[in-house]
Formats: structure tokens, C-alpha cells, sequence
């Protein structure tokens, strides 16, 4: 029997490994890079630990708490809810009474707030087929200009990373329920440390990185070498746009975002909280060391700040020091994503073309941990079912 051939060490292709893997299946799983992860990596810097972009993870995804031990990623949590300019806003559900000294909520914000939250009981699909987008559905509700504007669509922009918020409507409610319910955390070591834990299950001799796959088959992989490797079955677990270049289609749109760190002397700790801003540089920032101390060196502040302008790094520095009166700011790094989300059922093309390949990858679900981990199950459980 020959074996299962993964292209692509992301999130979904590690977890299609640990299901074959568990079910005593051979394969082996080819990544361009030289550490498996995809877009969830992190990299050091003059002693900085910077994941590619801002990312969290999202403990209260179904397939997080199957497939991770979250108990040895050592996990460090923001606190639920954020900041908007000077004010602090908490998740109702577990400060209640705080809802009532954030100025820029109206009664009827807080009417709207109520009829979502009734909604969000129950279980809650992340697609439901339904076409109106998350800005008609926000429109509908009856919330106040000042409270949609500062606070609700700039939150859910730095979530889809849009500018115009087009995603289903679905998914706004999905993602509420896991915001309202769940934790937003980062590892000690940076968000690496999921991937490199799904790793660690895998024999290392079936794992082979720098290894960029240039065409597939339905039972072949050819490498950049030109060498072929012929398995029982392929899955294809890279991002959208890679899957259309190897399948010979044009790159899909995507949604695109840029991250940059800054560092400064470590200040007085505040809550741990996403900031909104909103602005033309700056959609939004956070200290990640108020969450993770472990990311900088001792003394120092590590800041994350991201913008879907492609804006510079001095026009990003300049729109963070506004926000940050008084801090002298480093710049320490930038990653420009050109592929950071997938537009939700943006994957038809790709499919279509798969003819008898294997897919997995967030895309075939909705942008999330919880969309990858699931796409590379199903895939796992597809290649099973067929023995």
C-alpha cells in the first residue's frame, strides 16, 4: 500500500496527518517552508517572538479543544471585550454592570445587543446559505451611528480584515457566540506553538519540508526537483490562492492585511484588550505584552498594529504614537499577508478543478482555526472512508 501524499504543513494538512496517523495510515507530508505552520507561524527577532500577523486562538472552537492540549501551550488570555479610544468595553455577560458606564452605548444599542444575544442561544452554523452580508445585517438593527461606527464595524473589519464588511452574515453571529462565550489567548511561545504541538504527534521521517510541489495528480506529487512521488490518494491543505496556481487556475481574490511590531519600554500593565481605531493607517493595536510577557524581552513593551491600507511603516508609527502619548516607538518588523482570509465561497473554481484531489483548508469552511482544523478532518475521514 502506498502512501497518503499531504501537500502543505498548515494547520489543515497537520491535522489530515494526525487523523491518518491515529488510524495506523501511511503518508507523507511535503511543506515549502522549513517549519510547518502556514499563516499560523510566529519568527524571533532581538529577542521578540512575532506571529505572522495579529492572531489568537479561540478556545471555544469545537475542534480546538478535540485536537489541541491546550493545557501545555501554556496559554495567556485577553481579556473579552476592547478598547475604543478612552473607554474600556467588556463582554456584558461577565462584567454586566460595566455596560452601563460605557458613554457611547444608547438604549437602544443595548435593546440591539439583547435581541443579538437571544439570537446567538442554541447552536449557532457558521454558514447558513444565507446571502445578506454582516454591513446589511448590522444596518438592520436599530444601533446608534456612534456606537456602529466606533465600535461595532471596526471590530468586525479587523475580523474579516475589510474595509466593507461583505462576509455573511452568518458568520458575524458565529463569531459573537465564540467572542461572548469563548477566550482569546496566545501562547507562551507565540502562536508557533500550535503547529510545532501538532507536529510533535507526527513521525519526523514523514515529514519533509523545503519540498515545493509544482504539479499533482490524484495519486502523484511532483516535486520542484522534477522527481515524482506516487501515494494512494492526494490532499491538497495549502491556502486558496497556492491551490489555484498548482491546479493551473488564476489566483482568486483575497483578503489582504499588513501587521507591524513596535517595541517601547515596558509601561504601567493595562487590561488586556484589542484597541479600535478605525483610521486610515491604523485599524487597530494592541500591547501584546499586557497579554504575553513572554513575547519581548524583559523591560520592554511589544505592540502589535495592523492596517489593510498598505500603509508605511513611519505612516503606522506616526498613527500608533497618537494613540500612545509619550511612548518612544521601535519598529521591529512587518508582515505584509497578501492572502490573509479567504472570501467566504470563494473556493468554487478550485473544487471544481480538483478532479478527484483532495482539498483541505480554511477556505473550504470559514476563515478560522476552527475552519482549518475541520477541513483537514474531513479530509482525513474522506481518504479512511474509501479503505
Amino acid at each position: 500500500m502506498k502512501p497518503i501524499l499531504i501537500v502543505g504543513g498548515g494547520i489543515a494538512g497537520l491535522q489530515a496527518a494526525n487523523i491518518l496517523h491515529q488510524n495506523n495510515t501511511d503518508f507523507i507530508l511535503f511543506e515549502k517552508q522549513a517549519s510547518v505552520g502556514g499563516r499560523v507561524s510566529s519568527t524571533k527577532k532581538d529577542g521578540f517572538i512575532l506571529d505572522r500577523g495579529f492572531q489568537v486562538l479561540q478556545t471555544s472552537y469545537p475542534e480546538v479543544q478535540r485536537s489541541l492540549d491546550l493545557s501545555k501551550l501554556q496559554l495567556h488570555f485577553f481579556e473579552s471585550g476592547a478598547k475604543v479610544k478612552d473607554q474600556l468595553f467588556f463582554n456584558p455577560l461577565r462584567r454586566p454592570f460595566d455596560l452601563f458606564t460605557f458613554d457611547i452605548l444608547t438604549f437602544k444599542d443595548v435593546f440591539s445587543l439583547a435581541k443579538i444575544w437571544f439570537r446567538l442561544q442554541g447552536e449557532v452554523p457558521a454558514l447558513d446559505g444565507n446571502k445578506q452580508t454582516t454591513q446589511e445585517l448590522i444596518e438592520s438593527y436599530t444601533f446608534s451611528n456612534r456606537f456602529k461606527n466606533e465600535f461595532l464595524i471596526p471590530f468586525f473589519q479587523g475580523v474579516f480584515l475589510q474595509e466593507t464588511l461583505t462576509q455573511p452574515a452568518s458568520l458575524f453571529f458565529y463569531y459573537m457566540q465564540q467572542f461572548l462565550y469563548g477566550n482569546a489567548a496566545i501562547p507562551t511561545g507565540g502562536m508557533q506553538a500550535i503547529p510545532d504541538q501538532m507536529a510533535s504527534s507526527l513521525p519526523t521521517d514523514k515529514l519533509k519540508l523545503n519540498q515545493e510541489i509544482v504539479a499533482i495528480s490524484p495519486t502523484s506529487v511532483t516535486l520542484k526537483s522534477g522527481e515524482i512521488i506516487e501515494g494512494d490518494a492526494v490532499i491538497l491543505a495549502v491556502d486558496l490562492p497556492v491551490a489555484a496556481k498548482i491546479l493551473g487556475l488564476q489566483t482568486p481574490q483575497t483578503l489582504a492585511s499588513r501587521t507591524f511590531y513596535f517595541s517601547a519600554k515596558k509601561a504601567e500593565k493595562e487590561p488586556a484588550l484589542l484597541r479600535l481605531v478605525g483610521e486610515q493607517h491604523l485599524l487597530h493595536f494592541t500591547c501584546l505584552t499586557d497579554v504575553n510577557p513572554e513575547l519581548a524581552p524583559k523591560g520592554k513593551a511589544l505592540y502589535s498594529a495592523t492596517s489593510l491600507q498598505g500603509s508605511s511603516e513611519e505612516e503606522v508609527k506616526v498613527a500608533l504614537e497618537k494613540q500612545l502619548p509619550g511612548q518612544k516607538l521601535t519598529f521591529i518588523h512587518s508582515f505584509d499577508i497578501p492572502h490573509s482570509l479567504q472570501k467566504v465561497e470563494a473556493y468554487e473554481t478550485v473544487k471544481n478543478a480538483a478532479n478527484g484531489i483532495v482539498l483541505a483548508g480554511d477556505y473550504l469552511e470559514f476563515p478560522s482555526l476552527q475552519g482549518a482544523l475541520h477541513s483537514g478532518s474531513k479530509a482525513a475521514e474522506e481518504i479512511l472512508a474509501r479503505s
